[in-house]
């Protein structure tokens, strides 16, 4: 604010004639000094500013992520990935910038605007009232693009969200989509949203380019004001030269306020468009479960299971997926759990795991109902298998070992050994420091499984679960890992889904599942002296391996 007053009090000093002459060096190295302070402070200002962003854009980022580590498991059934993810980089940048280079311009803009206007009226008060004529346009511009830019910046992170989304689900398909020869189909989806999203952009851009250029105008029209009736007032001397050059000086400074009012105005929008995505995510409740992280409540563990006269449906508009189901499973024993498919196996322990939410009074783990425990206790008590196996883009030692929170390396290999693992391992170059590649795509189907076996191994679980955990190998393999596991599963309460009987014959228990209804209950040969639905699928199973015996000694030369 200081520079046009001393390039004011220069030109007066040299012009005034009455006045002893001023040094030359004075106002150059008054000029110099203002400026160097200036862009000083200028510095200190915008990187502690700019610095507040990216703390604000790093704590954003780190709560909407554990929020959604949080979140129930029926969330992600019904919202894409991609989508996700467009909201923890774009709209997080969006909202940085918003509080970053918006405040800065923003606050800059509102000082600038107070000190010029105060030093325009001290110069000549009617010459600043008739240069605020085009004011009250501003705000009537401001208001009428503000509406539709907001409109249309949410509209392009959305559609920005859905080719994000396309994209990544593209990208983690590429084997179907080349398997089926749908390159081209895909290539014209893309083709579809992009497009979209440029003529989203474009609408945006455009309205942007009017409003930037109406600024501009309509600061303008005040600078043609001020050098009308600026200069006339100069030509008839009751307005010096000195004060002419300040007075368009601070003038010229206003220029920046009214380009900032539209730049913010853009990054609010935007901002507060990306913000209220964020706040979408922020507002879902997280999962029951992690609500009871403060209970005083633990286990005895044992690993004794009951479920008590359990119904569960997956929200209140759907049908039961399981009906009034009562078991007990003792501690240390192996229940097997069979049926067809859809029959409720993996809902049931779901709803142990409390991934989905089991009504009160309906689930107990050593006589503790599970919505009483603290999750980090309930997961510490469970070593989970899942029939969808997922690993991460490491190595096979830290696959092993995600989730055991003591785990050590020198128990990895003894996991894999059970897992029977421990062969593919060594045949690997790097051993257990092999990288998988995303999703383990360096592994078979089997290895996978194998690898996601010894992940619950080496936690060393009083509970076991394996939901159809050798579905993706032969039946030779399966036995061989079942027969280490034998050792493994002594004295632990085991859980064997699976829809093979070979799997389950030698459980303690075997429980049969049929529409969500336990049909039958009992031991092995309990059950095929039974001669009930235990024995049909059983005698078809058989069957079906008899064939494909006979087909491979066909086969043989």
């Amino acid at each position: 604010m200081a520079l046009p007053w001393l390039i004011k009090e220069g030109i007066d000093s040299v012009l005034n004639k009455g006045a002893p002459m001023p040094s030359p060096f004075k106002y150059p190295l008054l000029l110099l000094a203002a400026a160097a302070v200036q862009g000083l402070f200028r510095y200190c200002w915008r990187i502690n500013i700019h610095g507040f962003s990216r703390r604000c854009e790093a704590e954003l980022r780190d709560r909407v992520f554990a929020h959604l580590q949080k979140l129930p498991v029926s969330y992600f059934q019904h919202t894409k990935t991609g989508d996700l993810m467009s909201r923890l980089t774009n709209d997080i940048h969006a909202v940085r910038e918003l509080m970053g280079f918006g405040s800065l311009a923003i606050v800059d803009a509102l000082v600038v605007l107070v000190f010029s206007l105060g030093l325009m009226i001290a110069i000549d008060p009617w010459l600043t009232l008739w240069s605020m004529l085009a004011m009250p346009t501003i705000t009537v511009v401001v208001r009428f693009f503000g509406r539709h830019i907001f409109r249309w910046s949410r509209d392009t992170q959305e559609q920005l969200s859905v080719m994000s989304a396309y994209v990544q689900e593209n990208l983690s398909g590429i084997r179907v989509v080349q398997a089926y020869a749908q390159e081209q189909n895909q290539i014209q989806g893309f083709d579809t949203i992009s497009t979209d999203y440029r003529r989203k952009t474009m609408w945006l851009a455009t309205l942007w380019g009017i409003f930037w250029p109406l600024m501009q105008v309509l600061a303008g029209i005040a600078a043609t004001i001020v050098l009308w009736l600026g200069g006339r007032q100069v030509m008839q001397g009751t307005m010096t030269l000195g004060e002419f050059v300040a007075f368009n000086g601070y003038l010229a400074m206003l220029t920046w306020p009214l380009m900032a009012i539209g730049y913010t105005v853009n990054q609010y929008q935007r901002g507060t468009a990306a913000l209220s995505r964020l706040c979408e995510v922020l507002d879902v409740p997280v999962s029951p479960r992690y609500l009871t992280e403060s209970s005083p409540v633990s286990l005895a563990g044992d690993g004794a299971i009951e479920f008590r006269n359990l119904t569960f449906a997956h929200g209140a508009a759907h049908a039961p997926v399981l009906k009034n189901i009562s078991l007990k499973i003792p501690a240390g024993k192996i229940c097997g759990i069979v049926g067809e498919t859809g029959s409720g196996k993996s809902t049931l322990v779901s709803l142990l795991l409390r991934l989905h939410e089991p009504p009160d009074q309906s689930v107990f783990v050593d006589g503790v109902d599970i919505k009483r425990l603290p999750v980090h206790r309930l997961e510490a008590a469970v070593g989970y298998v899942s029939q969808d196996i997922f690993l991460f883009s490491g190595t096979v030692q830290e696959n092993i070992l995600f989730g055991a929170a003591n785990g050590e390396s020198k128990n990895v290999e003894e996991a894999a050994r059970i897992a029977q693992l421990l062969p593919t391992i060594r045949s690997f170059s790097a051993q257990f420091d092999t990288v998988i590649g995303e999703r383990g795509v360096r592994l078979s189907g089997g290895q996978k499984q194998r690898t996601a076996l010894a992940r619950a191994i080496i936690k060393n679980p009083p509970i076991l679960i394996l939901d159809d955990a050798f579905s993706s190998v032969d039946v030779e393999t399966e036995e061989e890992i079942l027969r280490e596991l034998r050792q493994f599963m002594k004295g632990r309460t085991t859980l064997l889904i699976s829809h093979r009987i070979s799997t389950v014959r030698e459980a303690d228990m075997i429980v049969y599942l049929r529409s969500g209804a336990v049909i039958e209950q009992g031991g092995h040969e309990e059950l095929l002296a039974r001669r009930g639905p235990y024995y049909q699928l059983f005698q078809r199973q058989r069957l079906v391996r008899e064939v494909e015996v006979m087909s491979h000694e066909e086969q043989r030369p």
